[in-house]
């Protein structure tokens, strides 16, 4: 297990979080869920004998986050843990969610879990990337269109 290429899914992620986007969002978690996918499969096949690896794994990988942040300067920790935080929810736990070893998804909601107990005041949820991709509207001049443009393909469709 690299420790280091798994907290780069989370600590590199500033091309991924700019491509968040109604238009963006599918094609850049494919190609997240491409590169670090199988880094978080195996290392989660690496502990599937040991069910306290995982919750070690995740304290591991929690652990290396707050680290990065008290390397920041003072006035950019705060900036680090945001950007974190959305990898965290935008990207990593929805790819976990989503990968066929079961027991990723355990270690998504283990680290959730480490993470709303460490900061209470700033808890997170985790969710499945078809949720996300559904929560984007489509709004013209501040009107949300996205009903019609749905009926509109339905019809289109049928």
């Amino acid at each position: 297990m690299n420790l280091e290429a798994l907290c780069a899914a989370v600590q590199k992620g500033t091309d991924y979080s700019r491509r968040f986007t109604r238009r963006e969002y599918t094609v850049a978690f494919r190609e997240y869920t491409e590169r670090f996918g199988p880094l978080y499969m195996e290392a989660v096949r690496e502990t599937a004998e040991d069910p306290e690896g995982r919750q070690t794994l995740a304290e591991q990988i929690v652990d290396a986050l707050e680290a990065g942040w008290k390397r920041q300067r003072p006035w950019n920790r705060t900036m680090a843990q945001a950007n974190d935080k959305q990898m965290l929810v935008t990207y990593l736990s929805p790819m976990l969610m989503g990968l066929e070893e079961p027991l990723c998804q355990e270690l998504a909601e283990r680290m959730r879990d480490l993470w709303n107990v460490r900061r209470p005041k700033d808890t997170y949820g985790i969710t499945t990337f078809a949720k996300l991709q559904d929560g984007f509207r489509s709004v013209i001049l501040g009107i949300d269109i996205t009903d019609w443009r749905r009926r509109r393909e339905e019809e289109r469709d049928s």
